[in-house]
């Protein structure tokens, strides 16, 4: 008649390795009646084909993860290698990157993605993109690189940065001859100075940032020549401007007539903006690639050459 076999662990015969397939098998046959009747070699048989069929099948879901990691850990750097085509997203900054009227690309980042396609061994091809797609194109895989993206913690949750080799910074713009001895970001922050800045604007949430105590005397829709004139014609004392960019071109308009703090070049450290490059998020091996590619830029001094050669008014106003 049928028995029930005794309760605790069922123990194999068979060895450590086929011990781990029973287990697989083991709630098939813990609590259930098991034919004891009929030859013992019958059921040995039937045991060995259990153990060999949970051994085949572990062995395919080992494959399949296998294989899903290895498609998971290709780096977008192969991906290019075996397109043969750097992608990038065309975005507007300039004079980073922006396009002719012509659709030619041009600024500093387009030609760093010429020497970096060079130097992978393929062609480059700039994508037309926007901003507000530059990060979601990333993931949906529709360019390799962002170029000219400012570094956020809210960007980092869904992509990955280069490190960063321009900063784009905020200024603080006087008149060379100011009465009120504006030499320092300390000295702007007294309730006598008065900032001219475009209403509700980066520049106004800098102003009050670092000189909170000054005024704030606001203004619609203005260029940043026409609030220097405010500060040059003595009704305002200061307005914020960004460098390198805005700060090149003031210097070529006004020259000596106005004060840079702490300097042309030389960014407050508020509301900064690091500027770096943008890919697939957990790629080390384009952050490595990347990152040593910048580098080596950096330390040939080529890097520095493109920004000196970019960041001169006519070029900045040739991209418009």
């Amino acid at each position: 008649m049928p028995v029930r076999p005794p309760e605790g662990r069922y123990a194999p015969p068979w060895g450590a390795a086929n011990e781990v397939s029973v287990g697989v098998l083991q709630p098939h046959i813990e609590g259930s009646t098991v034919d004891v009747t009929g030859s013992a070699s019958s059921h040995t048989q039937g045991r060995t084909t259990m153990s060999r069929l949970a051994i085949l099948g572990a062995f395919v879901v080992l494959a399949v993860q296998v294989g899903f990691s290895v498609a998971q850990a290709q780096s977008t750097i192969d991906e290019v290698k075996q397109r043969g085509e750097l992608r990038v997203a065309g975005v507007l900054y300039r004079p980073l990157i922006s396009p002719r009227p012509s659709g030619e690309y041009v600024g500093i980042d387009v030609e760093i993605m010429k020497l970096m396609a060079a130097d992978l061994g393929v062609k480059l091809n700039i994508v037309n993109s926007e901003w507000a797609t530059a990060v979601a194109g990333i993931e949906a895989k529709k360019w390799d690189i962002v170029p000219a993206l400012c570094i956020t913690d809210k960007r980092k949750e869904v992509i990955d940065f280069s490190e960063s080799y321009i900063t784009i910074g905020a200024t603080l713009t006087t008149s060379a001859n100011n009465p009120k001895g504006l030499t320092t970001v300390a000295s702007f922050n007294r309730p006598e100075v008065v900032f001219a800045v475009p209403a509700g604007s980066w520049s106004e949430s800098v102003a009050r940032e670092v000189a909170p105590l000054a005024q704030i005397k606001g203004f619609g829709q203005s260029t940043s020549a026409d609030l220097i004139q405010e500060v040059v014609a003595g009704r305002a004392d200061a307005v914020v401007l960004d460098t390198p960019i805005q700060t090149t071109v003031a210097l070529d308009a006004f020259g000596d007539k106005i004060r840079i703090v702490p300097g042309h070049n030389k960014p407050l450290d508020v509301r900064a903006c690091k500027v770096g490059y943008g890919y697939r998020k957990g790629d080390t091996k384009m952050r490595d690639y990347v990152d040593s590619f910048i580098a080596k830029m950096r330390s040939s001094g080529k890097l520095d050459a493109l920004i000196t050669q970019y960041m001169k008014p006519d070029q900045i106003k040739a991209a418009n």
